[in-house]
Parts: structure tokens; sequence; C-alpha cells
């Protein structure tokens, strides 16, 4: 069973795309940056207007783990509260009473859109000494492609999203990199990991002024693009391929309709992406 997805309205989404930008940005400025990069920072973020097909492979009850993950947020949350006989006040050990409403979907994404990601970075030439020159760099990174399994349940008001495996893809398991007068392409390499999620992505970069030493430039952009490479991989699979998840909170959001209702039950508050929490 395949389905389709309103991409359009989510590529035009001003608050989601920021939130995604944010979230890179985060990551970016907890990471060690070689010696030749002095700054790395996301200055834009597009969805686009391509959408990922979507197939339904499986329909099941949701995983214990998700469970387990929020019996512990409760836990937590009531942590300061007097405890008697293993009920803290207001909560109980039977956390999630209802389940008929939850379910989990194994889904099959096979995505190679048009999302754009801008980046600036300062490249630093080390030779003939340390920090000799410094020149802004901006690369924007496109079609990307992911091809994968993917796990989503939705349950007590929260979704998680999990990825578990690549899928094998004609296109995505080429050998070869491609490379153009346009930019720098990366793809597929085979890998002896379970999971590289970013199959191919494409770099193109804008270098600033150029003097003297362009082929050191040069071959520091090159490193540069392999660098970022490496980094986006490593965030998409630390944050979002199992045994990690992205988790969607959306309690939160009723909590806050019910302080801003008037009484006519209309003010209603739609989910914000950027309350969503990514679990290690």
């Amino acid at each position: 069973m395949s389905f389709e997805v309103n991409w359009e309205n989510l590529g035009k989404d001003r608050v989601i795309n920021d939130s995604i930008k944010g979230f890179i940005n985060s990551h970016l400025q907890s990471i060690i940056l070689p010696s030749y990069v002095s700054s790395l920072q996301v200055t834009d973020f597009s969805l686009g207007n391509i959408a990922p097909k979507i197939t339904l492979k499986e329909i099941s009850n949701p995983l214990q783990e998700f469970y387990d993950h929020i019996a512990e947020d409760v836990v937590q949350t009531y942590a300061s509260e007097q405890t008697v006989d293993g009920t803290v006040e207001g909560f109980s050990n039977n956390v999630i009473d209802d389940k008929q409403s939850d379910a989990q979907f194994l889904l099959e994404i096979d995505y190679k859109g048009d999302m754009l990601i801008e980046v600036k970075a300062e490249l630093v030439l080390n030779y003939p000494s340390n920090s000799f020159m410094t020149l802004p760099v901006k690369l924007a990174i496109s079609d990307i492609g992911i091809h994968a399994l993917c796990l989503i349940a939705y349950l007590s008001k929260q979704l998680f999203i999990s990825f578990l495996c690549d899928v094998s893809d004609p296109i995505l398991d080429a050998h070869d990199s491609i490379v153009d007068s346009t930019g720098t392409s990366f793809l597929g390499k085979q890998s002896l990991e379970r999971i590289s999620l970013i199959r191919s992505i494409k770099i193109n970069s804008e270098i600033g002024e150029q003097n003297d030493g362009e082929g050191s430039i040069l071959r520091s952009v090159g490193k540069l693009e392999q660098f970022l490479l490496e980094v986006f991989r490593n965030i998409l699979r630390k944050e979002a391929a199992w045994p990690s998840w992205i988790n969607l909170d959306f309690n939160d959001d009723d909590e806050d309709n019910e302080d801003d209702e008037d009484g006519d039950g209309t003010d209603l508050k739609q989910p914000d992406t950027n309350e969503a929490e990514a679990q290690l």
C-alpha cells in the first residue's frame, strides 16, 4: 500500500524549516571542527517541493521500548512528588491504560528530492604558517538520496520515528561518484555499517576572494565537503537510526490549549515541530 504526503505545504512551512535549521546548527556547535575550518553554520534550510515515495509494509502494535520511554518520562516528571505505596500523587504504576488508539507503521521511504541546505564556513589556510589566511565559503547541499525502512509509532499522543536499515536501490547503490562542473556528488559507497541513511548527496561550493595558494584552497574545500558529508550522515544516524528515535510529544500542546480556551472550544493549537526532542 502506498500513499501521498502533502509535501508542498510542509515545504512552505517556515516554522518547520527554521526548526530543522536550528536543530542542525545545535549539533554543529557541539562538534570539533578540523584545523582548516574556523566556523560552520547552516544559514538556510528548505524541504523542497518533491515528496518522498512512501510504501506501507506493515501495521502492528508499538514496540515495548516506546512504552518504557513514556513511563520513564512520567516517573521523572513526578519524581519530586511524594510517593506512597508505589503511587505518586496523580500518577499510578499503570502509566498507559488505553492502548486502543496505539499503532505502529513499518514504512519504506524512497527520497530523491530537492531539499536544500545552505551552509557558510570559514576556511583556514595553515600554510606557510598557522592561520595564514581565512576565506569565506558558501556551500549548497542538495540531491540528497535516502531509501530506508522506517518505523513510525503513535501512542499516548506521542509520535516516534526511527530508521531501521537501508533498502537496496539501483541508483543509490552505484559504486562510482559523479563529478560535474556544477559541484561534487558523493554516491553510495559500499558500507560495512548497518545503515547510512544519506546514500547520496551533492555539494556546490562558492569560495571568497582567491589569491595565492589556489591549489591549497581547492584541496581544503574538498576536505571540507567530505567532512560535511560525514557530519550530516552522523547527525541523522545518531538521532534517528534505531535504537535512537525522534520523539514528537503533542501532550504539551493539549495543556496549552486548555490554558488558552475561552469557553467556545475553538481556540486550538497545531502541533509545533520545534517542540520535538531527539532521543539519543
